[in-house]
């Protein structure tokens, strides 16, 4: 239970946090790159499928989505009035972020297994 003052604290720390985590991991991978002799796919695909960095771009994607569901919601929520609408939207988004999700999941956790 939730006060009413205290509606919008919650999206805006969500925010905040993601956005935190999600700058670090791209500076951690910017470092990464930069660090690689040359690039090619062996290179690349066991740099990915190390575990630290699979665990570590499984939590970006899901940042990442969440980022966006919250930063999305609330502009859906603010810009229409229309709950239907409203709704309908909320619906799209998610469905999207959701099979946004799997694929990205799905790209990642196939080839280990």
């Amino acid at each position: 239970m939730s006060s009413p003052g205290l509606q919008g604290l919650r999206p805006w720390i969500i925010q905040r946090i993601t956005a935190v985590f999600i700058a670090f991991v791209c500076v951690y991978f910017l470092v990464s790159f930069f660090s690689f002799e040359s690039i090619d796919f062996e290179q690349w695909h066991q740099w990915v499928y190390s575990p630290f960095n699979t665990v570590l771009l499984s939590l970006f994607l899901i940042a990442v989505l969440w980022h966006a569901w919250v930063g999305v919601r609330d502009v859906i929520l603010d810009y229409f009035p229309n709950v239907i609408i409203r709704l309908l939207l909320l619906s799209l988004v998610a469905g999207v972020l959701l099979a946004s999700m799997l694929w990205g999941l799905r790209a990642l956790l196939v080839v280990i297994s």
